[in-house]
Order: structure tokens, then sequence, then C-alpha cells
């Protein structure tokens, strides 16, 4: 589990919910609350998180910048492949794979071609 992953989840769970707390995280990537610990520690030292035992977790500016980033490109992975008709449990897996190499540049591809595909209802 990648760094960014983490950062991820915890960017989707502010936007959801007012505080995060580390059996929150655990419980969605399917991790221990120890590995999920030792994360925040290293991401704390990173300084993409801000982490005291016991208490709610923190995104700084930078935990905050690049946990939207990953989850864009998760969004716009999942709607492109939805579009396909790939069905969700595939999806999750591809994306994983690819959404963390993804180049700027095919991710801006990726969105134009997921919107002229919607624009001309295209079915697979």
């Amino acid at each position: 589990m990648e760094q960014e992953d983490y950062l991820e989840t915890i960017y989707n769970l502010t936007v959801k919910q007012e505080l995060v707390r580390i059996s929150d995280i655990a419980k969605i990537l399917k991790l221990s609350k120890p590995s999920v610990t030792q994360m925040m520690q290293r991401l704390e030292k990173d300084e993409c998180v801000i982490y005291k035992p016991y208490l709610p977790l923190q995104l700084t500016s930078k935990g905050k910048k690049i946990g939207k980033k990953v989850a864009e490109r998760h969004e716009v992975l999942a709607e492109f492949l939805t579009i396909l008709k790939i069905p969700k449990n595939i999806q999750e897996k591809d994306i994983h794979g690819i959404e963390h190499s993804l180049s700027p540049i095919t991710l801006d591809h990726l969105r134009k071609t997921t919107k002229f595909l919607k624009e001309k209802k295209f079915k697979p």
C-alpha cells in the first residue's frame, strides 16, 4: 500500500465527515490499526498529516494537495472505465494499478475522451 493510497483515503473521508480516525482508515483499507498507525507516523515525518495518538488525524496542506490529486485521478479513471462498462470489482483493481503512475497529459486526455464519449452517449 502506497502513501498516496492513505492520503487519498483520508482526503475522501474528510470530505464526508469531520473527524478521521485510525480505525476509519483501517476499516476502509482493510488493514490493522497498528499498520495504519505506523504509516501515519511516516506521513507525519513527511509533513503530510498531523498525527497525535488517540486524536483525530488532520491533513496538512501538502497532504491535502496529494490526497486530492490522487482522488481526482481515481475519479477520472472510474468514470472512463464505467463508460466502457468495466465491472466495479475489476475497475478498482485496474485503477489501483495505474492511478499512481498516470501522467498529467494522459489524465487530461482521459478527461476529454470521457467527456466526448458521454456527449456522444457511447455504448460499448
